[in-house]
């Protein structure tokens, strides 16, 4: 299987049906405690209007590799030179300052995690957005200023006109995230990518937040990178998905395969510790025993190994291939090796949980 359709669950496509292709992302920071390897080699790929979730816990690589598509990884970090970031068949290692400039904010944005530290406390939100207007399309201040109304309006914020004004502080969360959307879409981009947009937030406005991408991605065709560790965001809003794992991809494919069929042990436990509605208030909560290993001194074999309850001597010795499922669902684990004594405990074990939820 072509190794750049096999990340998104879909059927083989040619260089034209991508729209972003992510190949061997490395990224690295340097400390004074040593060299941190927070991306060790991500390989995704995403469609035009097609819409992708990478999951994983804090610390997994996610968000770095965000940054990395946005250019925003700065000094001490370091993206390897013989990664491949290719946006729209050209690799963005060949992008010039106007390259980046029009690539940034126009064809490519980006929704941060924290609205209030993100928006400048000290200009209007309007002119925040107005900004980002002219800073791309050749307009009037006074079509930037009309235009920025309308967005206000589109992402459900009550009298535009009066927001327009304010300042962010007077703003709640749910409205300065909707702020933060006007602005990722001012300049109708082809990809969004969103960083736990819907983090801080009470579950009510999740979900307006969730509707309102939804709706924007509809109108404009954007493509979507959705990064969470929250499996509800995922199932709302994400058609394919990657689970990351210490700077790694352990599993893709599609939501409705892995939510299914989960084939990687840590998979499988993130699943398992999302709350069930049935579930007695006298029931303890899944957790996922043991800490992720230092990315400093990353482990030989497969890093989940000293948290997997199916753990085997191989598990630490070396890293595991991924095994193709079908329909691009992948997962690197030696529990699906053909050598290995308990892969079909695990399998079944794995699909009955994934079916009961």
């Amino acid at each position: 299987m072509d190794e750049k359709n096999q990340t998104t669950g879909a059927p083989a496509a040619s260089e034209a049906d991508v729209l972003l292709d992510v190949q061997d992302l490395k990224v690295s920071y340097h400390t004074y405690a040593g060299v941190v390897q927070s991306v060790r080699g991500v390989s995704f790929s995403l469609e035009p209007g097609g819409t992708l979730a990478i999951v994983g816990e804090s610390g997994c690589g996610k968000s770095v590799s965000a940054k990395a598509i946005m250019g925003l990884v700065k000094d001490p970090g370091v993206v390897d030179p013989q990664s491949h970031i290719v946006f729209k068949g050209r690799d963005t290692a060949t992008f010039t300052k106007e390259d980046w400039r029009s690539y940034k904010g126009g064809s490519a944005s980006m929704i941060f995690q924290e609205a209030l530290s993100a928006l400048d406390p000290t200009t209007r939100v309007g002119k925040q957005i107005t900004e980002a207007i002219l800073a791309h399309e050749k307009v009037s201040k006074e079509e930037a200023k009309k235009r920025a109304i309308e967005l206000l309006h589109e992402v459900g914020i009550p009298e535009p006109e009066r927001r327009f004004k304010q300042f962010p502080h007077e703003l709640s969360g749910g409205m300065r995230q909707r702020v933060m959307i006007s602005i990722a879409f001012a300049c109708n981009p082809e990809l969004l990518i969103c960083d736990e947009p819907t983090t801080a937030l009470d579950v009510t406005i999740q979900d307006q937040i969730l509707s309102e991408i939804r709706e924007m991605q509809r109108r404009h065709g954007t493509a979507v990178i959705m990064i969470t560790h929250d499996m509800g965001v995922v199932a709302d809003i994400a058609r394919d998905m990657v689970v990351m794992y210490s700077g790694l991809i352990v599993e893709r494919g599609s939501v409705a395969d892995i939510f299914a069929h989960p084939r990687h042990p840590y998979t499988k436990a993130l699943l398992a510790a999302v709350p069930r509605v049935d579930q007695s208030r006298s029931d303890e909560l899944a957790a996922i025993q043991g800490t992720p290993p230092d990315l400093i001194n990353p482990p030989t074999g497969c890093p989940f190994c000293t948290r997997c309850p199916y753990r085997m001597d191989v598990c630490t010795k070396a890293m595991p291939s991924e095994t193709d499922f079908g329909s691009g669902h992948r997962a690197s684990c030696w529990l699906h090796d053909e050598r290995s004594p308990r892969v079909d405990e695990v399998i079944q074990a794995a699909s009955e949980e994934g079916g009961a939820r």
